[in-house]
């Protein structure tokens, strides 16, 4: 496909409200109220009937051609029949039977007039908030529309448009119209590796005609309440063309992200439910991101190129603001670390590196050496959001207290050593620090993705393989990992991995990257709580299938949305450390056996709220906490006017407790006082 750049200006037809009636009235039988519509190359009128019955006359700019109006009508014509789940406008005949008419404009310009049905409900661009529920009917919705449009052929199809994805080679000529050198060295890399790696995989995905417009002005989502809402269709068959057939979710999701805090996250929602209707290939996958900055990197410089040449005409700049936004924000991003987003939203396995890093790891156990220098006994512990070794969730802010509690019950176990288990759900991460923000609700990290040796300060860490030092840095910042060791293992006919090491001593800041580790040998020490982050002292130990380009740190917590994506990244540690009691799985039941079991056992008189209902671990003043410790604030129960675990209705209770516990059958001074 080209690159030569298009035009980005069009002669846009001026029919006055009044003439635009006339020719409503005299060409297709139409009489009603009038108002003319947005648009950047046509002329759109709305026109309501006295009925309420609703149309659009759309008045094309001088240069359209009349098959590519006959490429847009058939389109829809053939979306009728295969995806008539979809809301799409109808062609409406003239009096004269045509699809099509003819009319004059200024200076003799002759312009294609015709009209369509309305497709009723609102833009999204006007829908707030967007659900996960909404987005996801928004990948369904284009999901149909591609599936309805498969093996679709029209000669017009292939043309030359600005809006072309595989044509965005054009933007390089008008990078000049971008004058924050910042943000046009961000679209110049985008572009850089859009003609580098992306062109030369589009023969590796499917083709065909795809309707390439999916913009949050054309999106249509249906009447209804909030909660609700669906993605009824789609209009402005206008950029119909010939391309690779994954441009038309990147485009939607490019639309979707925009505004958003957590952008990933909604254009993952999209994914979701493009896949369940029109599964997608690796190939479509793994161009998907980029495809989604390409397509930002030219709505900009094309807002930015008009603006020059239109500079009163707000809609055609309507969403730069937003675009740029997205585009700084997914600077942020790994590219990896968004295909395997995109790939768990598909329910495929997000890192294609790990199966074999797993199996390896497996076929491997007997050739794994002990990761402390310590004999002993393990006591497995629970640091789960609902445990009792966790006072409040305000216990991270005094964590040498934590520490003092956490030993003296390691030491009452018998215990030598103490085991913070993988993927489990912590309020200890409940500071600023693990904070993440979701697009409908704080979503801060509280899933563990590694293993937790809790020892005394000092006791060796030992080399369980053969490996390289990939980094050593001091992550010294509170609540960090302190001194940290990352190795890169290389095996023989294996996989290459990487395993982390948290928490150390400074000793090991002596190591030298490149240098060669040995089975057994020791690396590293505990760090005290002076140097280690401020965490009682332990080792946080890690495997790593993809490093993701990171130097000298990884994420050891995940955000509760993102585990399966992050669980791919860092599998489960206790493939290398080989501890028999983390072999048993943990005791607490997952939500979905909880549910089971309740309405098995338990009568429907007692209901549960929510369509998706909560499973409530904890509470602790003004707020509840789930499984995943994630934070609600309770406005519904029956303690919000003293709070939840208030220390005076605590003794009380225990107080009473102590003394009796019955019914009102019998007398007791307490209730008459109470009732007084």
């Amino acid at each position: 496909m080209s690159g030569a750049a298009l035009t980005v200006r069009f002669s846009r037809p001026a029919f006055s409200a009044t003439a635009a009636e006339n020719k409503a009235r005299e060409l297709f039988g139409l009489t009603g109220t009038i108002r003319e519509l947005a648009s950047e190359r046509d002329q759109n009128f709305l026109i309501t009937e006295a009925g309420g019955e609703r149309f659009v006359l759309k008045i094309s700019h001088a240069d359209e051609r009349p098959d590519i109006i006959d490429l847009q009508h058939r389109a829809l014509e053939r979306l009728a029949q295969r995806a008539p789940e979809v809301a799409l406008p109808r062609v409406v005949l003239s009096t004269s039977g045509r699809e099509i008419e003819t009319v004059s404009g200024n200076e003799g310009a002759s312009h294609m007039v015709r009209v369509l049905t309305w497709v009723t409900g609102t833009e999204w661009a006007r829908i707030v908030p967007h659900s996960p529920e909404l987005l996801q009917s928004l990948g369904a919705m284009m999901g149909a529309l591609d599936r309805g449009l498969e093996g679709f052929q029209h000669p017009a199809a292939r043309r030359e448009l600005k809006w072309d994805i595989g044509r965005s080679a054009w933007i390089r000529g008008h990078l000049g119209r971008v004058e924050d050198l910042t943000r046009r060295a961000i679209v110049e890399r985008h572009l850089d590796r859009f003609e580098r790696e992306l062109l030369p995989g589009f023969g590796a995905v499917r083709q065909g005609i795809i309707y390439n417009d999916a913009n949050d002005w054309n999106v249509i989502v249906a009447p209804g309440h909030p909660h609700q809402r669906r993605v009824a269709g789609v209009v402005d068959m206008g950029d119909i063309l010939e391309s690779i057939v994954v441009a038309d979710l990147a485009i939607a999701c490019a639309y979707a992200m925009q505004g958003t805090p957590d952008p990933l996250g909604a254009a993952a929602e999209v994914v979701a439910g493009y896949h369940a209707v029109h599964p997608l290939t690796d190939a479509e996958l793994a161009l998907l991101f980029p495809l989604i900055c390409t397509r930002l990197s030219v709505s900009v410089v094309n807002s930015a190129e008009q603006r020059a040449f239109s500079p009163d005409e707000a809609y055609l700049t309507i969403s730069e603001t937003e675009a740029w936004g997205t585009l700084e924000r997914l600077e942020r991003i790994h590219p990896r670390l968004a295909l395997y987003t995109f790939r768990a939203a598909a329910g495929l396995e997000p890192c294609p590196a790990a199966p074999a890093v797993i199996a390896w790891l497996e076929a491997h156990q007997d050739d794994m050496g002990p990761l402390l220098d310590l004999p002993g006994t393990f006591e497995v512990l629970d640091l789960s959001a609902g445990s009792l070794l966790i006072e409040t969730p305000e216990e991270p802010a005094d964590l040498p207290r934590f520490t003092r509690k956490l030993f003296e019950h390691i030491h009452d176990a018998g215990a030598t050593v103490g085991v913070g288990r993988y993927d489990e759900a912590r309020l200890l991460y409940a500071t600023a620090v693990f904070g993440d923000e979701g697009n409908d609700r704080e979503m801060p990290r509280t899933i563990h993705i590694g293993l937790d040796l809790f020892a005394g300060a000092g006791t060796a860490v030992l080399a369980p393989l053969a490996g390289i030092v990939e980094s050593v840095r001091d992550n010294g910042m509170g609540l960090d990992y302190g001194p940290t060791l990352i190795l890169r293992h290389e095996p023989e006919g294996g996989p290459v991995f990487h395993t982390l090491y948290g928490h150390l001593g400074r000793e090991v800041l002596g190591l030298e990257p490149g240098s060669r580790i040995v089975p057994g040998q020791r690396i590293a020490s505990i760090g005290d709580i002076d140097v280690n982050g401020g965490w009682p002292p332990h080792l946080h130990f890690q495997i790593i299938t993809d490093l993701l380009d990171r130097d000298g740190e990884f994420p050891g917590v995940a955000r509760a949305d993102r585990r399966t994506m992050w669980k791919s990244l860092s599998p489960d540690p206790n493939l290398m450390a080989r501890l028999p009691a983390l072999r048993t799985r943990s005791t607490h039941r997952p939500s979905s056996a909880i549910l089971e079991s309740r309405r098995e056992h338990v009568g429907p008189s007692l209901s549960i709220s929510y369509r998706r209902p909560l499973t409530i671990v904890r509470g602790w003043k003004q707020h509840l906490y789930d499984d995943e410790g994630l934070r609600y604030l309770d406005a519904v129960n029956n303690v919000p006017h003293v709070g939840h675990s208030h220390p005076r209705v605590m003794r009380a209770a225990r107080e009473q407790m102590a003394v009796l516990n019955t019914n009102t059958r019998y007398l007791h001074e307490l209730l008459g006082e109470y009732a007084e």
